[in-house]
Formats: structure tokens, C-alpha cells, sequence
């Protein structure tokens, strides 16, 4: 199933603690409010709402919604095609 930008906004403004309104696709997480103790908790809450493994890692390498929603669907395509 793949990745939606919506969902994944919806938990980082969830974890950062603001209205998802105020929650911009293209800006980093720490750029929206977000800090390293929160960066551990929104991998845990990404794991387990999208049933996923990312790691803090993956997101810094893919810092933006729209950059860490594309890569986790890449990952999806590359893996359902294997």
C-alpha cells in the first residue's frame, strides 16, 4: 500500500504537537518545529501507523514529506516488483 503525504503530515504534526494546517510538505521536520528527541518518536509512530521500517537515518537522508513520501514509495514499487 502505498505512502500518502496527508498521512504522513498528519503524523509529524501529531509528534511536533501542531495543527496538520501548518504543516508544509516541502520543509524539513526540524525546519516545522521538530527536534532530535522528537525525531525518535516519529520513527517509532511512522513504523507503526504505516507499517514500515524507517529509521532517523532515512529521515534526515530524506528530510521533506515529499521527499521521504517518494522514497518509501519507491521502496514499495521496487519491492512488490521483486
Amino acid at each position: 500500500m502505498a505512502v500518502q503525504e496527508e498521512e504522513v503530515a498528519r503524523i509529524w504534526a501529531d509528534v511536533i504537537g501542531v495543527d496538520v494546517s501548518e504543516i508544509d510538505t516541502d520543509e524539513t521536520f526540524f525546519d516545522l518545529g521538530g527536534n532530535s528527541l522528537l525525531l525518535i518518536k516519529l520513527v517509532d509512530e511512522l513504523n507503526a501507523a504505516l507499517g514500515i521500517e524507517t529509521d532517523i537515518v532515512m529521515l534526515l537522508e530524506f528530510a521533506t514529506i515529499e521527499e521521504f513520501v517518494s522514497h518509501c514509495n519507491s521502496e514499495l514499487d521496487g519491492a512488490e516488483s521483486a
